[in-house]
């Protein structure tokens, strides 16, 4: 049995999530999962926009990649500003869908991230990427359920609501009735800032619940309200080291990301001269692909000059460019997501231990099928099979040089 390593568990095992990010299993998995879906919103709004359910332009998602800091963060918020507003049947059924395949594509890739860090800060066990994407794939309707519970519990109180309002429509009789049971429908409302307010603080602890104990959506949704209500001081301080630990981290990662990319591109273009200057100059009248927030904003004459490239091949080169550069782009949000997922799942068994007095060792283990089961014996038994044997001849062997040669005296 593997011994556990030896912690302080308190609000310091939170800067072992730095560490615990650059596992290249999660890595691989959360780079995979930001690249899946980012393919899937460009391929679904293109779709639904072609279809002209939707005006907005697909490459709005790429763009959040390319972009700067400064450039992108006022952008993603006016993309969620939209979002919110009044929708009608069309936007609705695309948003519908983008929220169902994202859903689909993190319930596997968190859920193995988080069952990964489980395993590892709980028992200083490494389990392999292969077993990590079984255990999604076992529970992932209970993670694909997890994060919808909430909404469902605002849309039954608005719904209720709706009906209530729908009985006002009687003559006489419907008015009185809303009048009367108007009280029902102020608890509603209040109902519905509960479940979702709690359920938006709590949401980060469902992904880890599943992992950590391998229960349903329902018990990580009772465990996420519960452990926010029942230590909102000790939930509120783990957030407060997370986010700027995290931070921190972050201008770190973002900073080295900068530093590399840049002086790959000023020491070739030291090499190829005026060709590549020209081929950047027609990148950053687009964007700043380069910048992480450790550039200066470029001038309005640079934006405003036009550069035209007049070879393929230049354009060809322009285009590997912006490719490259954002793959190590989505590589420094991988750490964010992989970041995040451990630091919750660190935060998560330390609530556990507080509320629950639950050792921060126990976690739930699947247990091997008869396949595996059969499979592991029968290599036991041709481990031990082999030196058994070997010992036989070994001893046959001895016995016949003792054996006395022939009108020899022993």
């Amino acid at each position: 049995m593997v011994e556990a390593k030896t912690v302080v568990h308190d609000w310091r095992d939170i800067f072992r999530a730095f560490k615990m990010a650059f596992d290249p299993k999660k890595m691989f998995l959360g780079y995979v999962g930001l690249l899946a879906s980012l393919i899937w919103c460009v391929v679904a709004v293109a779709f639904f926009s072609a279809l002209k359910l939707v005006s907005t332009n697909p490459y709005a998602f790429i763009k959040l990649v390319l972009y700067s800091a400064r450039e992108g963060i006022p952008l993603a918020i006016k993309n969620a500003l939209l979002a919110i507003m009044p929708l009608d049947f069309g936007e609705f059924v695309v948003l519908s869908v983008l929220v169902f395949g994202l859903l689909v594509i993190w319930s596997l890739v968190a859920g193995a991230i988080t069952r990964v860090a489980s395993l590892d800060y709980a028992r200083d066990e490494s389990v392999s990427l292969i077993d990590a994407l079984k255990f999604a794939r076992k529970k992932f309707w209970s993670y694909f359920w997890s994060p919808l519970v909430p909404v469902i519990g605002v849309l039954f109180f608005a719904l209720c609501n709706v009906v209530g309002g729908m009985i006002g429509r009687i003559p006489v009789l419907g008015e009185i009735a809303v009048a009367l049971g108007f009280p029902l429908a102020i608890l509603s409302g209040f109902l519905m800032v509960f479940v979702g307010v709690i359920g938006a603080l709590g949401l980060c602890f469902m992904f880890p619940t599943i992992s950590a104990e391998g229960s349903d959506a329902f018990d990580a949704m009772s465990r996420a309200y519960s452990y926010v209500l029942s230590r909102p001081k000790q939930f509120i301080w783990y957030c407060i080291v997370n986010t700027l630990y995290g931070l921190v981290c972050l201008i770190i990662i973002a900073f080295v990301a900068w530093l590399m990319m840049r002086l790959s591109l000023c020491t070739v273009g030291l090499g190829m001269g005026q060709k590549f200057q020209a081929v950047q100059a027609f990148i950053l009248q687009k964007c700043d692909i380069v910048c992480l927030g450790f550039c200066s904003t470029p001038s309005a004459e640079i934006k405003t000059t036009a550069v035209s490239l007049d070879r393929w091949s230049l354009k060809f080169l322009a285009g590997m460019l912006i490719l490259y550069v954002g793959l190590v782009k989505l590589a420094v949000w991988t750490f964010v997501t992989t970041y995040l997922l451990s630091a919750k799942t660190i935060i998560y068994f330390l609530l556990r231990k507080e509320i629950d007095s639950t050792d921060i060792t126990d976690v739930y283990l699947e247990e091997k099928t008869e396949e595996e089961k059969a499979e592991i014996s029968k290599k036991e038994a041709g481990k031990l099979s082999s030196p058994t044997e070997g010992a036989k001849e070994e001893r046959f062997s001895a016995e016949e040089g003792y054996k006395p040669k022939e009108g020899e005296d022993i």
